[in-house]
Order: C-alpha cells, then structure tokens, then sequence
C-alpha cells in the first residue's frame, strides 16, 4: 500500500487492491487469517472518511444489523437454512419454503432478499436460492442457539432510555438492571431463560460453542503441577468442582486430559440444567445454587468458568464467600476462569462483550487488576493470574487461596 507521503494514483490502488489473490479463511493458519483480517480492516479504516464510520454506525448498527439480525433469526425459527442445506446444489423456491413452513410466501421473499445480500443464501433465480458455506455454519445447534439467545434476551438497544431514567451510572442490581427495563419483568436474565427449556437448551448449546472456539485452560494451565500434584487422591476426595458448570462440557475436557480425575470430578448447576442432563462416566452431577453454602467440603480445586462476569461486585462476593468456606487451608485452591481484560487495546469482542454483560446482568467483565481486587476483599489471596498464550484471548485464570 503506498505511504501518506507518496500517495499511489487511484487506478495503482486500485490495481494493486485487484490483484491480490484472497484464499478462504478456512484454508489459513488461526495465526495468519487473523493477521491478514487486521490488515484488511485496517485497509477499510483507511479508506473510510469519518463522516462515513459515524453514519455506518448511526444507520448500519442500528437499523441494519438488526435487520440483518431480525432476518436471520426469522430464517432459524422458520427452519429455512436447513432446509436449503437438506437440497444441497438444487434450488430452493421461496414457493416452496412457504408451503413447507406455512409461513407468507412475500414474508419468505423478503426475509430472503436480506438473508442473500449478507451471504446466508444465494440467489440463482427470481425467488430461488441455494446454500452458502454461511447457510450451513447458522444451521449448527450452537450457531442456531446463539441466534435465538442473543436476539430474544438482549436488552443492549434499551441501554441509552435506561441511562437516561436512571443517571448515566453503572447498574449494580442483577434484579433491576436494564434487562428488567427492556422487558418490564421482574425475572433475571437467567430465571427467563431457565423458565423455557427451548431457551435453556439454546443457552447450553451456545456456550458450548464459545468454549469450544477457544484454547482449553487446562491446556496451558499447569494442572499437573498445581492441582494434581498434592490430591489426596481418597476414594471420597474430590479433584474438582465446576462450579456452574452447565453441561459438563469442561469438566468432559478435563477428564479427556487427565483420565487419572475420574470419579474425583464434580459438576455443579441449577436444577434445571442437572435433571435434563445425560450421566456422564467418572463425573458426579450436583445439583446446587452458587449463592448458597458450598455442600463440597475440602476439595482440591473450585473452579468457575465465566460466572463472576454475569454478576456485580456484591453478588461475586457471596460466590466467593460461599466457596471461601467450603475450602481446606493450605490445601484448596480457587480457580477462576474469565475474560481478563487488558488496561489499553481491548479486542472489540470482549469490550462489547463487557457492555452486554452490563445490560443484561448488571455484570462486568473485568480488568487483571480488578479481579484482584475483587477477590481479595472476601479476605482470599490472589497467588497468580494466568494468561492465555493467545495473543487475541483475553481469558486469563485467577488463582486464590485461603491466608495463612
């Protein structure tokens, strides 16, 4: 690209832009597609005049993405990418569509006509699509799930009418916090999801996907080292506890690299997670509510994973006086698994992320510092904090112990 001092002619630019070949993304190293991806934003920050980055925000943030949003979500609750996925390379008629889902066939054109512009269909006719490498990514169970729960819970766009009702300061309450504004309930964000088992199974299926997209913390964690190493190892000892664990999917990874945990495992969750889950071989499922007293005395290891960024500070010190109890000295660690964010050049993922927790929580996802300061004012100590060996992660583990 030519330099602001040497400014390249628009047709060179052009040209040079033309020819560079762009392979897919999935044909790429994680290290390389995301290098060549802040390149070409970078490419694009350059290019745009700022009165043209404030419109995209005013228009295109607002009223397009949610309709591209809008569009998708209507496409997964009308099953309409799998069904283009089932037809493989033969076209679809939005004729047909309607017929299949009793749906209006001008709604299907044009929530179809959206779905093409943003690549989740392809049109090859007047009111006939086929499937896109997009079309069969969304029609994953964490792809779908991930539609639903972050279109139907979200109360982000209600922020502003909040702040302007109750003073532009950040809500601590997780039972009147924006989510309440947004939906005129007096339910948490998680009572609403729990009360709908379609919603609860969307949840899981979503953060199973998140977790699975990211480098597993015990694969860069010590475990050996700082937590197996002095296990008691008794028939009745317990290894671990996942503390609000959902299904299981990390404690399932966790056993996979450590086969010598099994039987020492436990997985820990409301009600109404535990009773829908399928018994999983060396794992012991309990049912159990964080903000109330640990029933697991003296285990090696409590370990949470994204839960104290769904809470306000208050909150996470009953969480973690609960767990301060339940630990052994000397003996028991706490491990926290979480965002940790960086004090300067935050990833635009985990700082919108932050503000979502806000609206739908009163919840933060945190700075280093701040977690340190958070879980040493229940009278822990913070003996480290781990950081993920990716560069474009911010999770981090915090480990704390009892004072001597």
């Amino acid at each position: 690209m030519a330099s602001s001092q040497h400014p390249a002619s628009g047709g060179t630019l052009l040209s040079q832009l033309s020819a560079v070949e762009i392979p897919s993304g999935e044909t790429l190293d994680e290290r390389t597609r995301r290098e060549a991806l802040a390149v070409a934003k970078g490419i694009v920050d350059a290019l745009e005049k700022p009165e043209e980055v404030v419109m995209r925000y005013a228009n295109e943030a607002t009223l397009q993405i949610m309709a591209h949003r809008v569009s998708l979500r209507v496409g997964v609750e009308l099953g309409l990418f799998r069904m283009l996925v089932q037809r493989g390379v033969t076209p679809l008629s939005a004729k047909r569509m309607a017929e299949q889902t009793g749906a209006e066939l001008l709604l299907v054109v044009r929530i179809m006509r959206v779905v093409c512009v943003i690549g989740f269909a392809k049109e090859v006719g007047v009111q006939s699509y086929v499937a896109t490498r997009l079309t069969k990514a969304i029609t994953s169970p964490a792809m779908e799930g991930a539609m639903m729960i972050c279109h139907d819970y979200s109360s982000t766009w209600q922020l502003p009418q909040y702040f302007q009702a109750h003073g532009y300061t950040c809500p601590t309450d997780s039972s009147d916090c924006p989510f309440q504004w947004a939906f005129k309930t007096k339910q948490t964000y998680f009572e609403r999801i729990h009360e709908s088992p379609e919603a609860m199974k969307a949840f899981n299926n979503f953060m199973k996907e998140i977790r699975s997209t990211r480098k597993f913390w015990a694969d860069w964690y010590p475990v050996e080292e700082e937590i197996i190493s002095g296990f008691a190892g008794g028939p009745e000892d317990v290894l671990l506890v996942d503390v609000g664990g959902g299904n299981g999917h990390d404690l399932e990874s966790f056993l996979a690299s450590f086969p010598q945990a099994k039987g020492h495992l436990v997985l820990q969750d409301l009600p109404g997670t535990i009773e829908n889950l399928k018994p999983k071989d060396g794992i012991r499922a309990m049912a159990h509510d964080f903000f109330t007293p640990q029933p697991v005395k003296g285990a090696r290891a409590y370990y949470t994973h994204f839960v104290l960024h769904d809470w306000p500070d208050e909150k996470c010190r009953v969480i973690l006086r609960e767990l301060m109890a339940a630990m052994k000295p000397g003996y028991s660690k706490l491990v926290l698994n979480e965002s940790v964010l960086p004090d300067i050049d935050c990833s635009p993922w985990f700082a919108t992320n932050d503000i979502n927790m806000m609206a739908i929580l009163a919840g933060m996802t945190r700075s280093q510092s701040q977690y340190v300061e958070l879980v040493e004012s229940v009278g822990l100590e913070v003996v480290k904090v781990w950081r993920s060996p990716d560069a474009e992660d911010a999770e981090g583990v915090i480990v704390a112990v009892l004072k001597a």
